[in-house]
């Protein structure tokens, strides 16, 4: 099978803040794992957007409210017949889990990060351009003085506060995007406009292209429509235009 990127766009604020928590949980991942002073300074860094981001919405109340709702209709979906009954008590069994684990959480999990004095710190700073640098925080210039092994150990004593939030955000998303209409679609001189039925409760807009495809699409849209433009852009110094070819793509429809 051919390597396929995919492009997303949210079509509400409570999708775009779960996409936005899942790039963040995935980079301060991949740079927890680093063996640098610039891998765990990345790391610091998602930690204080993850921190900052959460305290603004209470996240924990409507991860549980999306996850009860799968929990419900995936029961009523083990009565029918026909059905992969194993599968569904599998995902039943993640998604019942998962409540649990938010329900354990502290009502505001930003904070208990927030009690490392490292952390809050840095996050005091952060606002400032440079602001990090040694001689503005020698404490946490001695933090990265520490060896590797230990400051990975400290790093994911930090995450353990979170992991449950990040996990619930992860399986949110993956039923939407796993409950969606797929269709081959082509947009004509690489314009592509569709209507959305006001009766379901759509999610994301998910376009596939060919990796090695020339062009790349921009999707705007709401609740009722979303419109799909694909552009090229042979130079990164060039400005990118409108691509004036028929563009197949894969096109899917991601609802809750």
């Amino acid at each position: 099978m051919k390597k396929k990127i995919i492009y997303e766009q949210p079509l509400n604020d409570h999708i775009r803040n779960l996409l936005r928590l899942e790039y963040l949980f995935e980079g301060l991942n991949y740079y927890i794992k680093g063996a640098s002073q610039w891998d765990s300074r990345a790391a610091i860094n998602y930690f204080v957007e993850i921190i900052e981001f959460i305290s603004r919405l209470d996240i924990k109340t409507l991860l549980t409210s999306d996850l009860e709702h799968y929990v419900q209709g995936l029961e009523r979906w083990q009565r029918m017949p026909n059905v992969d009954k194993e599968r569904l008590s599998q995902l039943l069994d993640k998604l019942r889990i998962a409540l649990v684990q938010l329900d354990q959480l502290a009502d505001k999990p930003e904070r208990e990060p927030l009690g490392y004095a490292l952390i809050t710190t840095v996050k005091q700073r952060a606002n400032i351009v440079g602001g990090t640098c040694p001689f503005d925080l020698p404490h946490y210039h001695h933090w990265l003085q520490k060896s590797v092994k230990q400051r990975q150990v400290e790093l994911n004593e930090w995450l353990i506060p979170l992991v449950s939030l990040q996990e619930a955000v992860e399986l949110d998303l993956y039923m939407i995007r796993n409950n969606g209409e797929t269709s081959q679609q082509i947009a004509t001189e690489g314009f592509f406009q569709s209507q959305l039925d006001a009766n379901i409760a759509y999610q994301i807009v998910r376009v596939s292209l060919p990796f090695e495809h020339s062009c790349y699409p921009e999707i705007s849209g709401g609740k009722h429509r979303f419109t799909i433009r694909f552009f090229e852009q042979h130079q990164v110094g060039e400005r990118p235009l409108q691509t004036e070819q028929d563009i197949n793509f894969e096109l899917c429809c991601c609802m809750i």
